[in-house]
């Protein structure tokens, strides 16, 4: 996987890049930007330069009001302006007077373009006047033939939906693992995959264009703050819950959660108050607490995988990779320069590399659940002596192979089985001695037909051997065996000369049989048996001969 995301970021790399200002032929300052403007014009936490014109023919400006040269010869020439997040841009033709004002959450941008720019037809090649304000990332200018910047906006939509496509399908098929489970890990997972989407379409101002979602533009720059820093909160608890990183790394796991999940919640709460009233505050705020909460966030992660916490290695290989593409984007915007297109759209298609992931690491967490589960589950149904199934776990497989009989017409018979004299060894040798008989018992049985499965102690010195498939005189022949067995086997038990011996009673299941009814008909056949001088078989037709009658002979059956 990893192999087939780094070859995506490789071709993206070889996509052209576009016009990068070569048709201006310079931009002029109109007036000196005030000092309270230049402390306002910050990109988060990194300040904006003074840009005028750019280096390397990329052209860049931030706020305040500026003169715009045209190369003449452009084709159906536009004026654009690249990410221009926050920013509302005022544009003026000095030939035709006509002022037009734009920025991402205009309802009225021209539908034939994405929203990654703001885009100006221009009618002729003369002077332009721009006046930029509220932008907190210096913008990006070129102007461009309108075929070209059509043909590479395309593009854009192409490279960017599927990554978006695969975000939310994903997303929302753990939605509906949750609508299921319950579990509350799901419900953060989709919740935190989704306000990251969203955030990344107001980021791109696609959000606004969209039906259903274009309501969000009247909230403004502070919905885009909103939406990125509530998925903050919720990555927070969900790393804690899909990584367990409460129980592996507790303080850490508390100072993550004071200032990823209380500090980021705490400065929601100011964006939603009425005061303060000026909000200037908060990208600057938010900002720090997103890197302070993902250095944290990265420590214990590592601290946690280092402890042999295998999800905590699910979230760094997924996470890692977002952080450093997110930060250098931001890195390169802030200082003005562009963003290759491996940069540009390896941010979505990284966001959607890290819900794959993690969504494997849930396939994965279930699975170690499971195992978890059914390992409990083995261990409750087996008996802590002999390890064998216990009486609830073979009276479980019965009454399944009942069921089984009757869907599958096959034949099930049990075997009853008793040790002769069991109290003797316990009394004269100890009870240490008689457990090492009962595991002996139990291994020689299992051992020699491969029933173990199958085996279960009724409790004492009782077993029941279930046998599918087996008609009664089939089953008499194995119940011979095995007291054949236990005879040889268990003759000598850990050096001491016990002569264990057992009385088998054998039955076939009949239609309207339940579990106690064949346990009980067995039961009483292996009476017969012990009755009838022990170390013997009898099966349950044999054992209805009245008491006066001549003892049956050993193995004796009627089918």
């Amino acid at each position: 996987m990893i192999q087939q995301w780094g070859l995506l970021l490789l071709l993206l790399a070889l996509l052209p890049v576009g016009a990068q200002g070569e048709n201006i032929a310079r931009i002029d300052r109109l007036q000196p930007v005030a000092l309270e403007q230049q402390a306002g014009q910050r990109a988060g936490l990194f300040s904006e330069r003074r840009f005028e014109g750019g280096a390397g023919g990329v052209r860049v400006i931030g706020n305040g009001e500026w003169r715009v040269q045209p190369k003449p010869g452009v084709s159906e020439p536009l004026l654009v302006f690249y990410h221009p997040y926050t920013a509302r841009v005022t544009v003026r033709s000095q030939a035709d007077g006509v002022v037009r004002q734009q920025d991402i959450f205009s309802p009225d941008l021209d539908p034939q373009y994405s929203r990654r720019a703001l885009v100006f037809p221009l009618s002729d090649d003369g002077p332009i006047e721009v006046k930029v304000e509220g932008a907190r990332y210096p913008l990006r200018i070129a102007v461009e033939s309108a075929p070209a910047y059509a043909a590479a906006d395309l593009w854009h939509v192409r490279l960017v939906l599927p990554a978006i496509g695969m975000v939310l399908g994903v997303s929302m098929a753990v939605l509906l693992f949750w609508a299921m489970l319950r579990d509350r890990v799901y419900l953060l997972y989709a919740g935190a995959m989704l306000f990251q989407l969203l955030y990344a379409l107001c980021s791109y101002g696609e959000a606004y264009a969209w039906p259903g979602l274009s309501w969000l533009a009247q909230f403004g720059p502070p919905g885009i703050w909103f939406c990125g820093s509530l998925a903050t909160v919720m990555l927070v608890y969900l790393w804690l819950d899909y990584a367990g990183l409460r129980q592996v790394t507790p303080r850490l796991a508390l100072l993550m959660r004071l200032v990823g999940a209380y500090g980021c919640g705490l400065s929601l709460l100011l964006l939603l108050s009425p005061w303060p009233a000026d909000k200037a505050w908060f990208p600057d705020v938010a900002n720090a607490l997103f890197l302070l909460t993902n250095a944290i966030a990265l420590v214990t992660l590592v601290v946690a995988w280092r402890r042999g916490q295998t999800h905590a290695a699910y979230v760094l290989i997924a996470w890692v990779p977002t952080l450093v593409f997110t930060m250098w984007r931001a890195l390169r915007f802030s200082s003005g320069e562009r963003a290759e297109p491996w940069l540009e759209y390896g941010v979505p298609w990284v966001l959607a590399f890290t819900a794959v992931v993690l969504a494997l690491g849930l396939a994965d967490r279930m699975l170690t659940f499971r195992r978890e589960r059914d390992s409990a589950k083995a261990h409750a149904e087996r008996d802590g002596l002999t390890g064998v199934l216990n009486r609830g776990g073979i009276e479980h497989r019965l009454d399944w192979a009942l069921i089984e009989r009757q869907r599958e017409h096959i034949p099930v018979s049990l075997l009853f089985i008793d040790l002769d004299a069991f109290k003797q060894v316990n009394d004269r040798y100890g009870h240490a001695v008689g457990d090492a008989c009962l595991r002996a018992v139990a291994r020689a049985v299992s051992e020699q037909f491969q029933y173990g499965d199958q085996l279960g102690r009724l409790g004492g010195e009782e077993f029941v051997l279930v046998l599918s498939g087996a008609g009664l005189s089939s089953a008499t022949r194995i119940g011979d065996q095995v007291v054949a067995r236990i005879r040889h086997d268990c003759a000598t038990v850990e050096g001491i000369d016990v002569a264990l011996t057992a009385s088998l009673g054998v039955a076939q299941a009949r239609d309207g049989d339940t579990v106690a009814s064949l346990i009980a008909r067995a039961d009483h056949a292996m009476y017969a048996a012990k009755r009838a001088g022990g170390d013997r078989v009898m099966d349950e037709n044999a054992a209805v001969v009245p008491p006066h009658s001549t003892k049956a002979p050993a193995g004796a059956s009627v089918d």
